[in-house]
């Protein structure tokens, strides 16, 4: 066996096994300019906004739709995917337990109440590890609104997760 292909074999056994989330066609790693083309292209929001060079929303701004995609990255590659979801009990417990039986018990739970300029904002998040991935569940409760979103973290050099 030659060298170069025993070097090969073993940086194969000695790097750890890669995780990484995939959402619909949307995979941590991705492009930034790549993510944007495929929503464009693929999925007719009604607004596509760059809040900041590390962000891409994605929205409808019918509130009956309540469809939201929120991507961040890191130097220029996807490590971050949030997706709001329509916000009930029925669907956290559910979502709860789907995740419970995928990656069994949280690794984190996270419950909060904070002061907002029109009253208090109550947070409760459970997170789930899958190799360095992280699968969390957000709910937030506000004066006028709940939210509920479903978020996937990948380890990055940018920011640590989960990400509240």
């Amino acid at each position: 066996m030659n060298l170069s292909r025993l070097f090969l074999i073993a940086a194969g056994l000695a790097a750890p096994a890669a995780h990484a989330f995939e959402v619909a066609e949307f995979k941590s790693g991705m492009a930034q300019n790549e993510v944007k083309t495929l929503l464009i292209a693929n999925w007719n929001f009604d607004r596509i906004v760059d809040p900041s060079d590390d962000v891409i929303l994605a929205y409808d701004t019918n509130p009956d739709i309540a469809r939201r995609y929120q991507f961040r990255f890191c130097k220029g590659k996807l490590v971050g995917f949030e997706q709001d979801v329509r916000p009930s009990l029925k669907a956290l417990i559910i979502t709860t337990n789907n995740y419970n039986n995928q990656y069994g018990q949280p690794s984190r739970v996270y419950s909060n109440t904070h002061v907002v300029s029109n009253g208090e904002k109550a947070v409760f998040a459970m997170f789930w590890k899958n190799g360095v991935d992280t699968i969390g569940v957000k709910y937030i409760v506000l004066p006028n609104v709940e939210q509920m979103s479903l978020a996937f973290d990948t380890g990055n050099l940018c920011y640590s997760t989960p990400r509240m």
